[in-house]
């Protein structure tokens, strides 16, 4: 669903993603942690460069069957990208990390299912399907955040019904349970679709 914020600060859509909810959370299990990374000057752009470094990891050892050592990687990764935000907002720094984090997200997003079919070239056809429906819940937020942008109105969250905890969880229950991970791609792809589609529709039907 999209989050339009009007002047009043009012939101008429409510937030469905797991994100923020997971968030609230961890934030405050991480904050001791987050706390020492900025007394060491650690850079919050530094953290997500690792967190992506990590799943990159994940990758090859989906690639060449070492699912353990993958979902160990993908936990440090998450751990890490929960990390990057709070110490950008420590720092007062959001534009330029916020925009590498996103980019580095969606790459590794696409990287993890491209590993799996590259493992077992049987999960192509899975895998490409989770690909397309990637691609069009990114083409939706894209869009969304630029429809806000033109209307002078602030977009709090786009997504809908799959984000980066959602990923996160189908990504560790395919390390876990290799054999499912077609199934496990079909479903998170038509949740793709499906929240893009809506997000779509509520943007065509609210924005000016």
């Amino acid at each position: 669903m999209v989050e339009w914020f009007d002047a009043d600060g009012r939101a008429p859509y409510p937030v469905v993603m797991l994100d923020p909810i997971l968030r609230r959370h961890a934030e405050p299990l991480l904050a001791p942690l987050t706390d020492r990374l900025a007394a060491w000057g650690v850079r919050p752009d530094a953290v997500t460069l690792a967190a992506f470094i990590a799943a990159v990891g994940a990758m090859a050892d989906i690639r060449y069957g070492h699912d353990g050592f993958a979902l160990a990687l993908l936990v440090v990764a998450g751990v890490l990208d929960g990390l990057d935000g709070p110490l950008a907002r420590k720092d007062a720094v959001t534009g330029k990390g916020a925009y590498l984090d996103r980019v580095l997200g969606l790459l590794a997003s696409a990287g993890i299912p491209f590993a799996f079919a590259l493992a077992e070239p049987d999960r192509a056809l899975a895998a490409l399907f989770l690909e397309i429906g990637l691609v069009a819940r990114a083409a939706a937020e894209t869009a969304a955040a630029r429809a806000a942008g033109q209307a002078g109105q602030v977009l709090s969250v786009v997504g809908g019904l799959v984000g980066k905890s959602a990923l996160f969880v189908a990504f560790a229950l395919a390390c876990i349970f290799p054999q499912w991970f077609s199934t496990i791609a079909y479903a998170v792809g038509i949740l793709c679709f499906v929240g893009a589609g809506s997000q779509v529709a509520a943007v065509m039907v609210e924005a000016p």
